[in-house]
């Protein structure tokens, strides 16, 4: 099983975390970075995958507003596909 831990502690904006996200998780070079297209991503995973996602306890800038929106995109992608176990930790 892939094991992959995902800090997103540092980030402020969607654009910086989207960018983190397309090169960590290997995403396409046409990666859409937004939240359906990272539904798609993580739906698409075709080996067993451990995704670990370490939030801010306190979300700067507008992560505070889009980190819950992010937990639910990958909490869905992991009930549609078998292959892909997520959890979360706060830093």
């Amino acid at each position: 099983m892939n094991e992959i831990r995902l800090d997103l502690t540092q980030f402020e904006d969607k654009i910086t975390l989207h960018r983190y996200l397309k090169e960590t998780l290997g995403f396409p070079f046409y990666y859409g970075a937004n939240l359906d297209a990272l539904h798609d991503e993580l739906t698409s995973i075709t080996t067993d995958t451990k995704l670990v996602a370490v939030f801010a306890k306190e979300p700067k800038g507008n992560m505070e507003l889009y980190a819950p929106r992010i937990k639910r995109v990958f909490l869905d992608a992991a009930e549609e596909n078998y292959h892909l176990t997520v959890s979360f930790e706060e830093a």
